[in-house]
Parts: structure tokens; C-alpha cells; sequence
């Protein structure tokens, strides 16, 4: 069953044209989702980045449940190693996973999501938004 969702969503994206893809996206990436997810690095980086595109575009449409699950999914399409090698991938899912689950109101998750940012961030520039989500969820529950 996960590779016909897989094959699915893979048939939709080359049978489609570009200009309509964007209109796709999300059933483009729920097929890929439920779908098996391969080993090879090229394929669950190309699915974290796509899980990246839907979850901004959810985002944009102010369904915080929906883009949390595609950040969600796209973290774990990662490998273990991915804060080294794919940094700031890594860094924009947590963010905005971080910043999703503070509009669902779900503050113990940002507090986990910040423990992860704040341990592999490499710059205060780049813990400074997930800071600011911590301090709100944080002002939020008291």
C-alpha cells in the first residue's frame, strides 16, 4: 500500500505541468507521505523539502494543524545526521514547526522543539526566533 501512495504521488508530479504543480501540492505530498519512504538521502531530502513547501503554503492559509504535520513529516523524512549535513533545512523545519505549534497553542511542544534548536542552532541569530516562540508559550500558559 505505502508504494502505491508513493508511485501515486511520483505519476501526479511528472504528469502534471508546472504552472499546476503549486495547485497540487498538497495532494503531491500527502501521497509521497504516505508512502514508503526510501534510503537514499537524495529521495528523503527532496520529501523533507517538499514536506517544507506545503507546510509554508498551509501556513500562508492559516491551517496551523495541517503545515505543523507537514513540518512534522518532513523532520522525520531527515536522516539522524541531519543537523550536520543539512543545516539549514533542519534549522527552517524546527522554526517553523516551533512557531505552528505555538498558533495550535500546543506550548509543551515548542518547549521540546527549542530544547532541539537551542542544542544543534550554530548562531544566537539563528536561536533568536525560537527564543521569542519560547518566551510566548511560556507568557501564554501563566
Amino acid at each position: 500500500r505505502g508504494r502505491m501512495h508513493k508511485s501515486i504521488g511520483r505519476l501526479i508530479m511528472k504528469h502534471s505541468p508546472e504552472d499546476k504543480i503549486e495547485d497540487l501540492l498538497f495532494l503531491v505530498v500527502d501521497q509521497l507521505n504516505r508512502g514508503e519512504v526510501g534510503k537514499e538521502e537524495r529521495e528523503t531530502t527532496g520529501l523533507a523539502k517538499l514536506n517544507l513547501k506545503a507546510g509554508k503554503k498551509a501556513m500562508s492559509e492559516a491551517t496551523f494543524l495541517r503545515s505543523a504535520s507537514y513540518f512534522e513529516a518532513g523532520i522525520g523524512a531527515l536522516y539522524d545526521s541531519h543537523w550536520e549535513e543539512y543545516y539549514d533545512l533542519s534549522l527552517e523545519l524546527h522554526s517553523l514547526l516551533a512557531e505552528t505549534q505555538y498558533c495550535n497553542g500546543c506550548f509543551e511542544i515548542v518547549g521540546k522543539i527549542a530544547t532541539i534548536v537551542l542544542n544543534n542552532a550554530k548562531s544566537l541569530e539563528d536561536k533568536l526566533p525560537i527564543y521569542i516562540y519560547l518566551i510566548k508559550s511560556l507568557g501564554a500558559q501563566n
